[in-house]
């Protein structure tokens, strides 16, 4: 029972089932508060007063902290083309789940300002399902990530949960370390002591010169007992969303001099593009070229994916405004499609396992899947999302929503056949598989 219970949450864990319930809960907190007080506010009493304006004003600085973090990583991504896999493969909890906390505020502040009851019973259980993914990525970082040591799993837990939750400089400048720029990396003693908490994949991909790995802060603090008090840290990661629980930790065992690299070696790599420094906090780059992954294809995953988020937001709203009519045959017809389409992701998700991936390339220890919908189809997944939002456009009448559809299923097309030859490429038994059988729909295309 135990390893059954275990099995079902790392599927949990690594499926798209909790945060897409996070965003429909999110939608139905807004809808149900329009329903129910048409956004007009009702009289506030000191008390509420003071609560909406903490409410706004946190969620409000945490929003701008956490869209800042993903507009960075859109804009970066692009300039490290070859490698983005591995930033957007660790760090989705880190720059959305801060995100996330600030909704559950905002919306809090809207439930109380309005006062709203329909909104307010949707928004509990939008706060359990909140609460719900955090025990889900925590457990998921303390079995794999954080250090088995007795003394530091404690500390080591709280402060990362305040880092996912709150954001990382909130972290940083409580802990008492200190944040510094990439463009400062000089000013540091020659004996700093640089500690890199990425995994080791990272690590070999692009590290400082004098830098040693503790993946998660695995082993850092019974390294750190030969360390001499007075040498200072410098802590870094990908994009400085997992050092500042780290240079807390290590700030809180005694060391006098902490810093936490601003931004992570991304904002060193575009820094030095096309440059060769030298010394200890210089870059160390793998030689020959990396294998080549997903090539010309993120920004196309970033297109599909930013027309759906659009369709799930258009399609209610259209209705809404419009007023649209819709027959129950085309409540269930489109029901019918939407459940056909989520049925058959998951049966991809779990046909796939831990081989699954937003982009084309396979993971370097993949293996080619070729067991269940696989047997029959080979890009099952993009049919389900293809059905999925079709259905969701249906349900609500969406015409507006129709073109945004027919973008991403373009995309979907085009990318399926650049995703081959990847697969070819790194599979040679995959030319064979390919002639056997169907792209999309069995007996179709």
């Amino acid at each position: 029972m135990a390893i059954r219970f275990n099995v079902f949450q790392e599927w949990l864990e690594e499926s798209r089932l909790v945060p897409a319930l996070f965003y429909l809960a999110s939608l139905a907190v807004i809808l149900a508060t329009a329903w129910d007080t048409g956004f007009f506010r009702r009289e506030l009493g000191t008390l509420k007063f003071i609560i909406v304006l903490l409410l706004s004003v946190t969620g409000g600085l945490l929003l701008i902290a956490s869209l800042t973090g993903i507009i960075s990583y859109f804009i970066f991504l692009p300039s490290i083309a070859q490698d983005g896999h591995l930033f957007s493969g660790v760090h989705g909890n880190h720059l959305v789940h801060p995100l996330n906390t600030s909704i559950v505020l905002g919306l809090a502040a809207l439930c109380v300002f309005t006062g709203s009851k329909a909104g307010g019973a949707i928004w509990t259980a939008l706060l359990a399902i909140h609460v719900f993914q955090t025990f889900l990525i925590m457990g998921r970082v303390r079995r794999e990530h954080l250090s088995n040591e007795p003394d530091s799993c404690g500390s080591g837990s709280f402060l990362y949960l305040l880092s996912l939750v709150l954001g990382t400089k909130v972290v940083t400048v409580a802990g008492g370390a200190k944040s510094l720029s990439p463009w400062c990396l000089d000013e540091l003693p020659q004996d700093t002591w640089i500690v890199d908490v990425r995994t080791r994949s990272e690590f070999h991909w692009n590290r400082l010169q004098g830098a040693e790995n503790y993946p998660w802060g695995a082993g850092v603090i019974e390294a750190a007992k030969g360390k001499p008090k007075e040498r200072p840290i410098l802590v870094t990661c990908f994009s400085g969303h997992r050092s500042p629980s780290v240079a807390v930790m290590l700030r809180r065992l005694g060391f006098k001099t902490v810093y936490n690299l601003n931004w992570g070696l991304l904002y060193l790599v575009l820094l030095e593009r096309g440059k060769r420094r030298e010394g200890p906090f210089s870059l160390k780059r793998p030689q020959g070229d990396p294998v080549k992954r997903d090539e010309k294809l993120k920004g196309m995953s970033i297109a599909y994916i930013t027309l759906q988020v659009l369709i799930l937001f258009i399609a209610p709203l259209e209705n809404i405004v419009r007023q649209v009519h819709i027959s129950g045959m085309q409540h269930a017809v489109g029901g019918l499609i939407g459940l056909t389409g989520l049925i058959l992701a998951v049966l991809s998700f779990r046909a796939l396992g831990k081989n699954f991936r937003v982009y084309a390339a396979p993971r370097p220890n993949g293996r080619l899947v070729v067991s269940g919908v696989y047997s029959k189809m080979r890009h099952p997944m993009y049919t389900a999302a293809m059905a999925i939002f079709g259905g969701w456009i249906l349900i609500f009448g969406s015409l507006l929503s129709v073109p945004l559809w027919l973008a991403f299923s373009i995309l979907y097309l085009v990318k399926s056949v650049k995703e081959e030859r990847i697969l070819i490429d790194r599979f040679p038994e995959y030319a064979e598989y390919r002639k056997r059988t169907w792209g999309f729909l069995p007996y179709i295309y």
